[in-house]
């Protein structure tokens, strides 16, 4: 009963998240999607090895080859 008075009321006074509400959600929207986007960049930037060697067997080739 509490929940239903306590909904009636809020209806009534008009009280809502207004406009800086609606900007803090763009502003949030628009965070993620600029998140998003660098994260999908520097996923592709990653060195990806098919032979599943360690970091430490890959740098001794590097070493062995450049001498």
């Amino acid at each position: 009963m509490h929940l239903i008075a306590a909904a009636a009321e809020a209806e009534t006074t008009g009280v809502g998240p207004g406009l800086i509400g609606f900007l803090v959600i763009m502003f949030l929207l628009v965070a993620l999607l600029v998140l998003y986007r660098s994260l999908r960049k520097q996923i592709r930037r990653v060195d990806f090895d098919a032979e599943g060697r360690s970091d430490a067997e890959r740098m001794r080739g590097h070493h062995e080859t450049s001498d």
